[in-house]
């Protein structure tokens, strides 16, 4: 059935797609980029040096995990390239990578502290090379947090005196100093990579070493200047610096720190928000929940800078059933980048094996496939959730606007009712679009491809319109809505 109705979307499209350059599915082309990333004037995405809108579409990975691993020792370079051609195929952008995994003594990166493993080191050489020569983008992260705090009895930084406590972590010289020749060896050997996207200080930084608030931010204050500080000396010019929280809402001065800290540049929190996510019931209830996360993140900024989730997914229950994942995951995916996320959420697979399955690459290539129609450079969006009103309270909805562009997304909740459709359902938005003509795009998310396209004018702030026929099998839907040309 799904193929069927792939081609049916193929022909309609073909038919019936023609706003902004008369586009056609067969048409659209997943961007390259160039060069650094940094974010956008606006602060609301990135771009990259030509100036192009670049978005944070990817998952987590590790040196350890099926993709990465035939790379250690070389064990088949050809493998670990496929992978990433693979990634870079289906519009993956950017891998979240922990340089040191520290569940198994083969790949931590020090032992003991100082000594630096060969075989790691040689990993990292060889797959910045292929990441730099397919153009896939790392947030790269030092430390593997969880695994590192489950085996402190014996992870080096505690078993050589470094680190006397796990509350020494961030706070004692001996800890920071150390990290210090950690990050310096990194930045001097791998630090003038252009496909590093950014670097992330520390995973979950507010959990395994019951730091205080005003711990937490000395430590950013001075690991931040020490990794800009020594790039821009080594290099002239530095990446970008984020640091995680396991808190996916944080709250007070957490949430000044995660969301707001002068020398970061973007926001991300790892959205594990209850038992919709963390053991998903059903496909559906994850939506609301993360872009409610989103939402929530976004009202947290003090000035736009971009958020986007960088770790979530089933970590309570993993998902047997790749249909069931399959669907899951798409819709986490689609709230994350409609409520105004910068790209798509960061899975953590918990999978059997253990990676980003194929059916979930295949989602995040539908929304590459769509986010490549929009000018994220130049979107300066803010979350319209609530000027979107749908006749059918059913049909869950997400959306995000500058007042010339907009990206919803629409979900049938069909959970009591598997005939809800979308036919002849109004929506409007109101308080959003100046008055005048736009073009309303629709599109099937799971393939990324154009069904149909309407115009619409904009009168009293409100645009209203009644959504056309789709295809009876859809369930849910993309809407991108532009300024008339």
């Amino acid at each position: 059935m799904r193929r069927l109705l792939l081609i049916w979307f193929l022909i309609a499209a073909a038919l019936t797609f023609a706003p902004h350059g008369h586009i056609n599915a067969q048409d659209i082309m997943l961007p390259t980029y160039q060069g650094y990333i940094t974010a956008a004037d606006n602060g609301r995405y990135f771009v990259d040096e030509a100036g192009q809108g670049f978005i944070v579409i990817g998952q987590n990975d590790a040196v350890s995990w099926p993709g990465l691993s035939t790379l250690i020792n070389r064990i088949s370079p050809e493998a670990t390239e496929a992978y990433i051609a693979d990634l870079r195929a289906h519009g993956v952008t950017v891998s979240r990578i922990m340089i040191e995994y520290a569940q198994e003594a083969h790949t931590l990166f020090e032992n003991p502290v100082g000594t630096f493993s060969p075989s790691m080191v040689q990993f990292w050489d060889d797959f910045i090379a292929l990441a730099e020569e397919h153009g896939l983008y790392l947030l790269l992260t030092p430390y593997d947090t969880f695994w590192q705090a489950r085996n402190w009895n014996s992870y080096p930084y505690h078993t050589g005196g470094v680190c006397g406590s796990n509350r020494d972590w961030l706070t004692a010289r001996p800890c920071i100093d150390a990290q210090k020749a950690r990050w310096r060896f990194i930045l001097e050997r791998w630090g003038g990579s252009p496909n590093i996207f950014a670097w992330d200080l520390m995973n979950e930084i507010d959990i395994w070493w019951d730091a205080t608030n005003a711990e937490i931010a000395a430590y950013i204050d001075e690991m931040a200047a020490f990794v800009r500080e020594t790039e821009l000396a080594l290099y002239g010019r530095a990446h970008l610096l984020t640091v995680s929280s396991a808190a996916g809402v944080p709250q007070g001065a957490l949430a000044d720190v995660i969301y707001n800290h002068p020398l970061l540049d973007f926001a991300n929190t790892h959205l594990y928000l209850g038992t919709p996510i963390n053991d998903p019931p059903d496909t559906i209830g994850a939506a609301p929940v993360m872009g409610g996360g989103v939402v929530l993140a976004l009202q947290g900024l003090d000035e736009p800078r971009p958020y986007f989730d960088s770790e979530s997914g089933p970590i309570d229950n993993w998902i047997v059933d790749p249909d069931f994942d399959k669907e899951y995951h798409h819709n986490m995916s689609w709230a994350h980048l409609a409520a105004g996320g910068a790209g798509s959420g960061m899975r953590w697979p918990y999978t059997n094996p253990h990676w980003i399955l194929p059916e979930l690459r295949d989602n995040l290539l539908g929304m590459a496939r769509f986010g490549a129609q929009v000018d994220w450079a130049n979107f300066a969006s803010v979350n319209i959730n609530n000027n979107i009103l749908v006749d059918d309270r059913r049909i869950l909805k997400q959306g995000c606007s500058d007042g010339q562009t907009a990206v919803v997304w629409l979900l049938l909740d069909t959970r009591d009712d598997p005939a809800l459709v979308f036919d002849g359902q109004t929506m409007m938005i109101n308080r959003t679009f100046a008055d005048g003509d736009y073009t309303v795009e629709f599109w099937e998310t799971y393939a990324g491809n154009p069904i149909t396209s309407v115009n619409v004018s904009v009168e009293n702030g409100s645009l209203r319109l009644t959504l056309p026929p789709l295809p009876a099998d859809l369930t849910d839907v993309a809407l991108l809505i532009r300024a008339a040309p």
